[in-house]
Order: structure tokens, then sequence, then C-alpha cells
């Protein structure tokens, strides 16, 4: 990692600490409530024919990211690796649960979330085992068109803004964090539902609403570029901010110069997990782990995200779901699994 990079996980990571701490207040979860570690289930030594991966739909980060990895796990293992997209992580969480799915990208909040049936989920979903602790940071922003008088984030009061995101609840969050971040308040602004991301998105180009949270640096956004030239909103890089983002497990980062991003524009930035359920074999996990690991050079020339997949990042000490025991196999054997992680693995299940 660049030192610039180092600086920014240790930050997220010290965000995270907070998280841990301040989550059950934040997320309307108990105090009380245990993290089921319980083992993988499914103890087959024999390979699925066809594993698939949950993601957001077509033009989205996560479908992208998914998209690169079956194609990859699918040449280098005899698994045929499949992408399912759905409205989010909420439509496919009970699929992971109950075994129909093999894995899932999604946010470290929402996997958080997910596993003890807290904020944007009504009941847990205890199977749910981090694969790869995936890209750092993903970053997130607010876009507006590019010829909108909305110059900063206190001028969308008044203003339409996508709300709600269907089966991609956690979109809410992030644009709520966002905004209590910048000072405005949720009555502030006018509440326009939308079912997912990317209707929040298209949206915007087509003047159905002002401003909508997206992924930074997809394809989707490029899409809508194309047709209404769009800009991203900078989010205040103060300490206030950065402590509001903390309690998610956020942090405020500096974006780099892609589409949409006019001058110095801070966002919103966070892991971005590979995850899979105790419902799939260690064999299975450690197979294509290993796969990835492997041809991660290949990974990072298939998409610009994967600049931010590297070795590094696939087993880290901030996080708060257990690993999946074919992952933890694995990093074991590259002498990335180290006292810290086992520390945290039992801090989470304790």
């Amino acid at each position: 990692m660049k030192s610039r990079d180092v600086k920014s996980f240790i930050a997220t990571a010290l965000a995270l600490t907070l998280i841990l701490i301040l989550q059950p207040w934040l997320l309307g979860g108990s105090a009380d409530a245990k993290i089921d570690c319980g083992p993988v289930t499914n103890k087959s030594n024999d390979l699925p024919r066809i594993a698939a991966i949950g993601t957001n739909p077509a033009g989205t980060g996560a479908h992208a990211i998914a998209a690169s990895l079956a194609a990859i796990g699918s040449k280098a293992t005899p698994i045929s690796v499949r992408v399912q997209p759905y409205n989010g992580p909420n439509a496919w969480m009970p699929l992971l649960q109950n075994g129909e799915l093999e894995f899932g990208i999604m946010n470290i909040l929402d996997a958080s979330m997910a596993m003890a049936g807290t904020g944007n989920y009504e009941k847990p979903f205890p199977s749910v085992r981090v694969v790869s602790g995936g890209v750092f940071p993903f970053t997130a922003g607010i876009l507006v068109r590019d010829k909108s008088d909305i110059k900063q984030f206190t001028d969308l009061k008044g203003k339409r803004l996508a709300w709600d995101f269907g089966g991609h609840a956690i979109n809410q969050t992030w644009v709520e964090a966002m905004l209590e971040a910048s000072g405005v308040k949720p009555a502030d602004v006018v509440q326009v539902r939308v079912s997912n991301l990317n209707d929040g998105v298209r949206g915007v180009a087509d003047g159905k609403v002002d401003a909508s949270i997206t992924g930074i640096g997809i394809a989707l956004v490029e899409e809508v570029n194309a047709t209404e030239p769009i800009r991203y909103l900078s989010l205040p890089n103060t300490d206030g901010a950065k402590g509001v983002l903390a309690r998610y497990g956020a942090s405020v980062v500096k974006q780099s110069q892609v589409t949409g991003v006019k001058g110095d524009t801070y966002v919103i930035g966070y892991p971005l997990h590979l995850v899979g359920s105790t419902k799939v074999s260690e064999k299975t996990v450690y197979t294509l782990v290993k796969a990835w690991w492997e041809n991660i050079a290949e990974l990072q020339t298939k998409h610009p995200l994967f600049k931010q997949w590297t070795k590094e990042t696939q087993a880290i000490t901030n996080y708060t779901v257990p690993y999946h025991s074919g992952a933890i196999n694995f990093y074991k054997e590259m002498k990335l699994w180290t006292a810290k992680h086992e520390a945290r693995q039992k801090e989470i299940c304790q």
C-alpha cells in the first residue's frame, strides 16, 4: 500500500473500533446480543459444479467486482462461478442464509447488521461469514447534475433526494450519515422513494430527482454522465464530519480524479466485503480464495476498483463478522493471518 492508503486504512480501523462500541446504540440492537460463530455445516470435500455471487444490479461497483471474480474463479477452478444480480443484500441475504446462494458482495456495516438482525434487517442471518476483506476503500457520494445550483450539502435543503432504495437499504443508511455529517436533517429534503441505486442515479439524469447516492467510478455513473454531465458534492472534511461517519464504520476520503469529481472532493469510504456462509464448504472457499489470490494481477486489470483489492486487504483485522474457516486456512498458509486476527475472531465470538 502507499503511505497515504495505509494512513487511511488505520483511520478506518480506528473508526470501526468505535462502531463496535457504539453499534448497539446506533443500530437499535441489544447490547447483550451474541454473535453465532458456529462451525461450517457443509463438510463436503467435493467442489460444487456451480457457485453464485449475489450482487447489486448491473452497472454498480458490486456487480463489476462480482463479474471479475466470477470470470477468474470459473477459469482457474473446476467451479462455474456466476453472478446473480438483485436490488441489494436485503434481497439476497435470505438465500445466503438458506444455502441457496454461495457468496455476496456487501459493505462492512451491512454485513454486521445482517448477522445481528439490527438496523435494516428485521431478523438475524447468523450464517454469514467474511471470505475476503475485499475492496478498501470503496467510495460513495451524493451525485447531482453538473449544471445544478446545488454546490454543497446544505444546498440540498428543499431539494428532491432519492430515498429508501428498497432491497438495498444500506444506501439509505449512508445517505442519512452523510446528511448528518453535513448538518442537514432528513426533514430538510424532499424524500423521493426509489426501488434501488440505479433508479436513483438515473433519476438524476432524467430530472426526476435532484440528487442521489452512488458508488464512485462505476459504469452506471459513466452511462449517466454521457447523457447528462454530473458532479459529486464534497463532504465537510472536518473533525465533526469524521466523528459522525466513524459511528457508521466509515471515514471521510479525498476522492481521486474520476468522472464527476470537480476539484478537491471528499466522499465517504468503507470496506466492501466478499461474504459467504456456513453452508459453503471449507474446500470451496479455500479453492476460490486461492484462485483469486494467485490471479490478483489479472483481477486488477479488469476494473479500476480492483486497485483497492490488494493482498493486504484480504484479511483485515477490523472486521465485524467472523471470517469463514476456509478463508482462514488459506490466509494462514500465506502468513497473512496473525495473532491480531485470532484475537479479533475470539472477541466477536465470545
